[in-house]
């Protein structure tokens, strides 16, 4: 059964971008075909998998209500919108499931599925095999009060990590070097995107071998619960709300990195089979017809 992919606003198509990079390796399991907007789409699609990308789509809810009305039914992704503006709680359809990326609670406790920012489009090509021999990394954009207050607290450890600061994205070391650092690395504190909890950081170190340190407060979103909300109570992952504690914790992660390092790739390892197969599942569970993968 093939999938018609409709990427709402997207007139280049599937998007690269670090918010669809782990979505886009999804797709690629599956009989999938792309459809950059709604023009030249066949008129005798019935079901569909519709991407609304953040704030792309701000302003364009009566549109996407009348563009999904004829479809008997869809799955919807809503991507990037780490401001949460796009009001995704009021797009109208009786056949839907819904899928939110950076959720806020509250807002989109509606959702069927939340789903991680995942990785970026340069992480797998760029792992590299080399010795753990960094306790941690914090390579970064120094733009907003989280990442100060976990730069702060790195600061104070007078052993094994590296801490490289930037102006902007990507405008520290080369994106091989920063791999390169997350392969080394141990543990890699995850302080918040500038809106959301998330970022691509917690996917990559996953990819890399390291043990996540997650933030789950943001500069905007103050109070906490963003992970238990998205991953569930029994995650592994250490959680913080004041970096200030963080050399603690990181003395603690050191101490049975073993053990922590199992437990957190086992956890990924399981969260990455699940979510191959969530397409399938909500294809079927909407249509009531069999999707399988083809790779």
């Amino acid at each position: 059964m093939s999938i018609n992919v409709i990427w709402h606003a997207q007139k280049d198509g599937r998007g690269r971008y670090n918010c669809t990079a782990q979505i886009n390796d999804l797709f690629d399991q599956y009989d999938c075909v792309h459809h950059a907007g709604w023009d030249g789409i066949p008129e005798d699609i019935e079901d569909a998998v519709v991407i609304v990308h953040g704030g792309r789509e701000r302003g364009r809810l009566d549109k996407l209500n009348m563009d999904i009305e004829d479809l008997k039914s869809v799955l919807l992704i809503f991507l990037g919108d780490e401001e949460a503006d796009f009001p995704a709680e009021f797009v109208e359809h009786s056949n839907k499931i819904c899928w939110v990326q950076e959720p806020l609670p509250g807002r989109h406790d509606f959702a069927d599925r939340y789903i991680l920012d995942g990785y970026t489009p340069h992480t797998r090509k760029n792992i590299v095999k080399c010795e753990k021999d960094l306790d941690f990394v914090f390579a970064g954009q120094m733009t907003h009060e989280r990442r100060w207050a976990c730069r702060n607290a790195l600061q104070t450890i007078d052993w094994g990590g590296v801490i490289v600061e930037s102006k902007g994205y990507c405008q520290g070391v080369s994106i091989e070097e920063y791999y390169r650092l997350l392969c080394r690395a141990k543990i890699v504190p995850c302080p918040s995107g500038p809106m959301s909890p998330d970022s691509a950081r917690v996917c990559e170190s996953l990819e890399c071998g390291c043990v996540p340190i997650l933030d789950d407060l943001s500069p905007t979103r103050k109070e906490p619960g963003f992970w238990s909300m998205v991953l569930g109570p029994d995650h592994p992952f250490f959680v913080v709300t004041d970096w200030g504690v963080l050399p603690s914790v990181i003395r603690e992660v050191k101490a049975d990195w073993d053990r922590q390092i199992l437990r957190c790739l086992a956890w990924w390892e399981a969260y990455k089979l699940d979510f191959s197969m969530w397409l399938g599942t909500d294809i079927e569970k909407l249509t009531g017809r069999e999707c399988t993968k083809i790779r």
